[in-house]
Protein backbone atom coordinates (compact mmCIF):
# COMPACT_ATOMS: atom_id res chain seq x y z
CA UNK A 1 0.00 0.00 0.00
CA UNK A 2 2.78 2.42 0.97
CA UNK A 3 4.67 1.53 -2.20
CA UNK A 4 1.69 2.39 -4.41
CA UNK A 5 1.25 5.68 -2.52
CA UNK A 6 4.90 6.64 -3.01
CA UNK A 7 4.85 5.68 -6.69
CA UNK A 8 1.69 7.74 -7.22
CA UNK A 9 3.26 10.79 -5.53
CA UNK A 10 6.42 10.45 -7.65
CA UNK A 11 4.46 10.20 -10.91
CA UNK A 12 2.23 13.08 -9.83
CA UNK A 13 5.20 15.36 -9.17
CA UNK A 14 6.81 14.39 -12.48
CA UNK A 15 3.56 15.06 -14.36
CA UNK A 16 3.18 18.48 -12.74
CA UNK A 17 6.72 19.37 -13.77
CA UNK A 18 6.16 18.04 -17.29
CA UNK A 19 2.94 19.99 -17.85
CA UNK A 20 4.52 23.15 -16.43
CA UNK A 21 7.45 22.87 -18.83
CA UNK A 22 5.12 22.25 -21.78
CA UNK A 23 3.42 25.59 -21.09
CA UNK A 24 -0.09 26.88 -20.46
CA UNK A 25 -1.32 26.09 -23.97
CA UNK A 26 -1.30 22.44 -23.04
CA UNK A 27 -3.97 23.18 -20.40
CA UNK A 28 -6.41 24.83 -22.78
CA UNK A 29 -7.94 23.75 -26.07
CA UNK A 30 -5.66 21.15 -27.63
CA UNK A 31 -4.47 20.83 -31.20
CA UNK A 32 -3.85 17.42 -32.77
CA UNK A 33 -0.19 17.09 -31.73
CA UNK A 34 -0.96 18.36 -28.22
CA UNK A 35 -3.87 15.93 -27.81
CA UNK A 36 -1.65 13.01 -28.85
CA UNK A 37 0.99 14.12 -26.34
CA UNK A 38 -1.55 14.43 -23.53
CA UNK A 39 -3.03 10.99 -24.24
CA UNK A 40 0.43 9.39 -24.28
CA UNK A 41 1.38 11.06 -21.01
CA UNK A 42 -1.79 9.85 -19.26
CA UNK A 43 -1.29 6.28 -20.48
CA UNK A 44 2.40 6.13 -19.57
CA UNK A 45 1.86 7.68 -16.13
CA UNK A 46 -0.86 5.13 -15.29
CA UNK A 47 1.33 2.06 -15.95
CA UNK A 48 3.62 2.08 -12.88
CA UNK A 49 0.73 3.17 -10.62
CA UNK A 50 -1.54 0.33 -11.67
CA UNK A 51 1.18 -2.34 -11.85
CA UNK A 52 3.65 -2.29 -8.92
CA UNK A 53 5.96 -4.67 -10.80
CA UNK A 54 6.78 -1.98 -13.39
CA UNK A 55 9.73 0.21 -12.26
CA UNK A 56 8.95 3.93 -11.97
CA UNK A 57 11.90 4.69 -14.26
CA UNK A 58 9.96 2.99 -17.09
CA UNK A 59 7.53 5.89 -16.91
CA UNK A 60 10.07 8.63 -16.19
CA UNK A 61 12.16 8.00 -19.34
CA UNK A 62 9.19 8.07 -21.79
CA UNK A 63 7.79 11.19 -20.07
CA UNK A 64 11.11 13.00 -20.44
CA UNK A 65 11.30 11.85 -24.08
CA UNK A 66 7.80 13.13 -24.85
CA UNK A 67 8.57 16.41 -23.07
CA UNK A 68 11.72 16.85 -25.14
CA UNK A 69 9.89 16.06 -28.39
CA UNK A 70 7.03 18.45 -27.55
CA UNK A 71 9.34 21.36 -26.71
CA UNK A 72 11.53 20.66 -29.75
CA UNK A 73 8.51 20.52 -32.05
CA UNK A 74 7.16 23.79 -30.59
CA UNK A 75 10.50 25.53 -31.25
CA UNK A 76 10.70 24.16 -34.81
CA UNK A 77 7.14 25.27 -35.62
CA UNK A 78 7.86 28.69 -34.13
CA UNK A 79 10.91 29.10 -36.36
CA UNK A 80 9.25 27.51 -39.44
CA UNK A 81 5.51 28.38 -39.47
CA UNK A 82 5.02 26.61 -42.83
CA UNK A 83 5.67 23.28 -41.11
CA UNK A 84 2.78 23.89 -38.73
CA UNK A 85 0.29 22.45 -41.21
CA UNK A 86 2.06 19.09 -40.96
CA UNK A 87 1.42 18.82 -37.21
CA UNK A 88 -2.04 20.42 -37.22
CA UNK A 89 -4.79 21.36 -39.66
CA UNK A 90 -5.45 24.80 -41.10
CA UNK A 91 -8.44 26.91 -40.03
CA UNK A 92 -11.49 26.23 -42.23
CA UNK A 93 -13.93 28.94 -43.27
CA UNK A 94 -17.45 27.48 -42.95
CA UNK A 95 -19.47 30.66 -43.51
CA UNK A 96 -18.34 33.68 -45.52
CA UNK A 97 -20.52 36.82 -45.49
CA UNK A 98 -23.62 34.82 -44.54
CA UNK A 99 -23.09 32.09 -47.17
CA UNK A 100 -22.42 28.53 -46.03
CA UNK A 101 -19.55 26.73 -47.73
CA UNK A 102 -21.27 23.36 -48.22
CA UNK A 103 -18.20 21.75 -49.81
CA UNK A 104 -16.06 22.62 -46.79
CA UNK A 105 -18.71 21.31 -44.39
CA UNK A 106 -18.73 17.97 -46.20
CA UNK A 107 -14.93 17.84 -46.26
CA UNK A 108 -14.54 18.25 -42.50
CA UNK A 109 -17.71 16.20 -41.78
CA UNK A 110 -19.71 18.83 -39.87
CA UNK A 111 -23.48 18.79 -40.35
CA UNK A 112 -25.51 21.95 -40.84
CA UNK A 113 -27.31 21.17 -37.56
CA UNK A 114 -24.01 21.21 -35.66
CA UNK A 115 -23.05 24.50 -37.29
CA UNK A 116 -26.40 26.12 -36.47
CA UNK A 117 -26.07 24.88 -32.89
CA UNK A 118 -22.69 26.58 -32.58
CA UNK A 119 -24.16 29.79 -33.99
CA UNK A 120 -27.05 29.72 -31.48
CA UNK A 121 -24.58 29.38 -28.61
CA UNK A 122 -23.07 32.74 -29.58
CA UNK A 123 -26.48 34.40 -29.21
CA UNK A 124 -27.27 34.68 -32.93
CA UNK A 125 -30.55 33.30 -34.28
CA UNK A 126 -29.77 32.71 -37.95
CA UNK A 127 -26.96 32.10 -40.43
CA UNK A 128 -27.84 35.39 -42.14
CA UNK A 129 -26.51 37.25 -39.08
CA UNK A 130 -23.09 35.61 -39.43
CA UNK A 131 -20.29 37.33 -41.32
CA UNK A 132 -17.70 34.57 -40.77
CA UNK A 133 -17.72 31.17 -39.07
CA UNK A 134 -14.27 29.56 -38.86
CA UNK A 135 -13.28 26.14 -37.58
CA UNK A 136 -10.05 26.89 -35.72
CA UNK A 137 -7.03 24.61 -35.35
CA UNK A 138 -8.04 23.67 -31.81
CA UNK A 139 -11.45 22.39 -32.99
CA UNK A 140 -13.54 25.34 -31.81
CA UNK A 141 -15.77 27.31 -34.16
CA UNK A 142 -15.31 31.07 -34.06
CA UNK A 143 -18.41 33.01 -35.07
CA UNK A 144 -18.10 36.65 -36.14
CA UNK A 145 -21.48 38.38 -36.46
CA UNK A 146 -22.32 40.94 -39.12
CA UNK A 147 -22.12 44.57 -38.04
CA UNK A 148 -25.91 44.81 -38.15
CA UNK A 149 -26.19 41.93 -35.64
CA UNK A 150 -23.63 43.33 -33.20
CA UNK A 151 -24.71 45.49 -30.24
CA UNK A 152 -23.70 49.15 -30.60
CA UNK A 153 -20.40 50.11 -28.99
CA UNK A 154 -19.61 53.26 -27.04
CA UNK A 155 -17.77 54.56 -30.12
CA UNK A 156 -20.89 53.98 -32.26
CA UNK A 157 -22.90 56.04 -29.78
CA UNK A 158 -20.28 58.79 -29.65
CA UNK A 159 -19.48 58.17 -25.97
CA UNK A 160 -16.05 58.60 -24.41
CA UNK A 161 -15.37 55.98 -21.76
CA UNK A 162 -12.21 55.76 -19.66
CA UNK A 163 -10.62 52.33 -19.80
CA UNK A 164 -10.44 50.74 -16.35
CA UNK A 165 -8.44 47.67 -17.38
CA UNK A 166 -8.50 44.62 -15.12
CA UNK A 167 -8.72 44.32 -11.34
CA UNK A 168 -5.48 43.25 -9.66
CA UNK A 169 -5.77 41.47 -6.30
CA UNK A 170 -3.85 43.19 -3.51
CA UNK A 171 -5.30 41.30 -0.53
CA UNK A 172 -6.99 37.91 -0.75
CA UNK A 173 -8.62 36.45 2.35
CA UNK A 174 -6.38 38.48 4.64
CA UNK A 175 -3.16 37.66 2.77
CA UNK A 176 -1.22 40.42 0.98
CA UNK A 177 -0.37 39.69 -2.65
CA UNK A 178 3.15 41.13 -2.70
CA UNK A 179 3.70 40.07 -6.31
CA UNK A 180 0.92 42.40 -7.54
CA UNK A 181 2.10 45.17 -5.20
CA UNK A 182 5.53 45.04 -6.83
CA UNK A 183 4.04 44.63 -10.31
CA UNK A 184 2.00 47.82 -9.89
CA UNK A 185 4.88 49.66 -8.13
CA UNK A 186 2.65 50.47 -5.14
CA UNK A 187 4.61 49.22 -2.15
CA UNK A 188 3.84 48.47 1.50
CA UNK A 189 3.66 52.16 2.45
CA UNK A 190 0.85 52.76 -0.05
CA UNK A 191 -1.05 49.72 1.22
CA UNK A 192 -0.72 50.77 4.88
CA UNK A 193 -2.08 54.21 3.99
CA UNK A 194 -5.12 52.72 2.22
CA UNK A 195 -5.81 50.38 5.15
CA UNK A 196 -5.51 53.28 7.60
CA UNK A 197 -8.13 55.23 5.63
CA UNK A 198 -10.58 52.38 6.24
CA UNK A 199 -9.33 51.74 9.79
CA UNK A 200 -8.64 48.14 8.85
CA UNK A 201 -5.78 45.69 9.04
CA UNK A 202 -4.87 43.32 6.21
CA UNK A 203 -6.25 40.37 8.17
CA UNK A 204 -9.67 42.10 8.32
CA UNK A 205 -9.91 42.37 4.52
CA UNK A 206 -11.38 39.52 2.48
CA UNK A 207 -10.54 41.18 -0.84
CA UNK A 208 -8.84 44.38 -1.94
CA UNK A 209 -8.35 44.97 -5.64
CA UNK A 210 -7.28 47.88 -7.79
CA UNK A 211 -7.93 48.38 -11.49
CA UNK A 212 -5.71 50.12 -14.02
CA UNK A 213 -7.50 53.44 -13.48
CA UNK A 214 -6.71 53.35 -9.75
CA UNK A 215 -10.20 52.51 -8.46
CA UNK A 216 -10.23 50.32 -5.35
CA UNK A 217 -12.61 47.42 -4.65
CA UNK A 218 -13.08 46.46 -0.98
CA UNK A 219 -14.73 43.45 0.63
CA UNK A 220 -14.37 43.20 4.40
CA UNK A 221 -13.75 39.79 5.90
CA UNK A 222 -16.69 38.24 7.75
CA UNK A 223 -16.16 36.96 11.26
CA UNK A 224 -15.88 33.19 11.35
CA UNK A 225 -18.33 31.46 13.67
Amino acid sequence: MLTILLRTVIIYVILIGTMRLMGKRQLGELEVSELVTTLLISEIAALPIGDPTIPVIYAVIPLITILTLEITLSIILLKCPRLKNIASSRPSILIRHGTVDQKELRRIRISIDELISEIRQTGLSSIAEVDYAILEQNGKISVIPRKSAQPPTAADLGLHITESGIVHAIIEDGVINRYNLDLLSLGEKWLRARLAEKALTASEVFFLGIDDSGSLYWIEREEQT
